[in-house]
């Protein structure tokens, strides 16, 4: 039986990129987004949420504690996005051809993405950048600090992620990383295929010594066969001395995979043995379905898609139960559909074991968007055992005293996953909730779906 929903959001053509009103409609368990263009007629209807278990209005329905849920109309947008944006921008067109980001939009930023190179040493089948052979000239050390004041302006000491290309192709990444720490910066990480991390030792320590924070490391599986399709080369041992580096250096790693239907699917659970095996430098595993964005290997089929009810139920299969799709919750800052997340903690014998309800319930704050950053802060950084946490409040020093608290702090592992749209699933009002936004030139932040949005001709709609 077949059920269309009666409110009217908005999409995109994905070929011609012009707005179109869109229906989402259900069919037993599936959700599917449907548009007609009137240029392009009816578009195929895309599969955007699947699962018995978690069906798609209680995934999003409000939690308390959290913001907005994705099915409020309230239109409001919180007072900590309004004062984030103090260059907000009237819209002279509409979402999302003139952001920057706009008063229409409903989150502040929970992490800034800079990219600081458009070249790279990989040339991968699968990447949201697409990097081109020939690319534009490094922005210099003036124009990056300019970008951090900015930030630092627009959006407070936010988690600044430094991207690419590839960035520590840049032989002044350190001093990238002391400037954003002298602008204020407090938690920095780096987007790295780890390539000349596990080849250059003197380099990550140099990475260290300036205080990067965490290795975002690209990582999609524990063998050769995965990184041969997904990266174009073998890759793992490299894979592997990158993170034994970081684990050297006391630098944290959180694990990226780019999960793509049967090349690495069947792999969920090995690559959170592996992240076990490397704790506690390796802090989290943060799984990201392949988008259609950028380079990608042909047209999307929804029997490609890889949706979050599909990864919550590997994470259980794979795990032989360790980890239940019930333990895992949606994002309080952007909408439930873009990401979920749960932390556990290794035990005695091993095991991983659930403690997302503890650690909620100890967080500060009222703000979404906060509560977001604070949990980066407190679970994507290197922890030694035994040691307390250097800058600790006196009333957290005293919770320290709790082992439980002290076991969550050193042993934790966050694993989380973020679903981020691409020309054929995506949503408007969804947009409007991004939290993720990349610094782009004339002081603008931009959604990531909305700065990497690509075409069925491989168009770009650059914000």
């Amino acid at each position: 039986m077949q059920k269309t929903a009666e409110n009217v959001h908005e999409s995109l053509c994905p070929y011609c990129l012009r707005r179109v009103p869109a229906r989402r409609i259900t069919e037993g368990s599936d959700v599917y987004l449907h548009r007609t263009c009137p240029l392009h007629g009816d578009i195929e209807k895309v599969l955007i949420w699947k699962n018995d278990r978690i069906p798609l209005d209680v995934w999003t329905e409000p939690r308390a504690g959290t913001c907005c849920s994705s099915s409020c109309n309230c239109g409001e947008t919180p007072a900590s996005a309004r004062s984030a944006a103090p260059d907000a921008r009237e819209m002279r067109i509409n979402c999302p051809y003139d952001c920057g980001i706009c008063p229409k939009h409903r989150q502040s930023t929970c992490s800034a993405i800079i990219e600081v190179t458009a070249r790279c040493n990989l040339r991968c089948p699968v990447c949201f950048a697409d990097v081109p052979e020939k690319c534009a000239p490094d922005p210099d050390i003036d124009q990056i600090e300019c970008i951090l004041k900015n930030i630092r302006r627009s959006a407070g000491d936010c988690p600044v992620q430094l991207s690419g290309g590839e960035p520590t192709l840049r032989n002044d990444l350190c001093e990238i990383i002391r400037i954003a720490r002298a602008t204020g910066f407090t938690h920095i990480q780096v987007n790295t295929n780890g390539l000349r991390v596990a080849e250059d030792f003197a380099y990550a320590k140099a990475l260290r010594e300036a205080g990067v924070t965490d290795f975002f490391l690209q990582f999609d599986g524990v063998s050769d066969d995965v990184y041969r399709k997904i990266r174009g080369r073998e890759l793992f041992s490299m894979k592997e001395a990158a993170v034994r580096t970081a684990s050297e250096l006391r630098i944290a790693v959180i694990l990226v995979p780019t999960l793509v239907k049967g090349v690495n699917d069947g792999q969920i659970g090995a690559i959170l043995e592996f992240a076990k095996r490397w704790m506690p430098a390796v802090k989290g595993v943060h799984f990201q379905p392949m988008t259609y964005l950028g380079r990608y290997p042909g047209l999307p089929r929804n029997e490609d898609r890889i949706l979050i009810p599909d990864i919550l139920a590997a994470i259980e299969a794979q795990t032989g139960g360790e980890l239940a799709m019930e333990n895992f919750i949606p994002s309080a800052c952007e909408d439930p559909r873009c990401s979920f997340s749960a932390l556990a903690v290794l035990d005695g014998d091993r095991h991983l074991v659930p403690v997302t309800h503890i650690d909620r319930a100890s967080a500060r704050g009222n703000d979404a968007a906060e509560k977001s950053i604070a949990y980066v802060r407190r679970h994507w950084k290197y922890s030694d055992p035994g040691k307390p946490e250097t800058g600790a409040r006196p009333e957290a020093a005293k919770n320290s005293e709790d082992p439980d608290m002290e076991r969550i702090r050193n042993y934790s592992l966050c694993i989380s996953g973020m679903a981020f749209q691409d020309v054929w699933n995506l949503e408007i009002d969804r947009l409007r909730r991004c939290c993720v936004h990349v610094a782009a030139p004339e002081n603008k932040l931009i959604p990531f779906c909305a700065y990497y949005l690509t075409g069925a001709q491989g168009q770009r709609r650059k914000c």
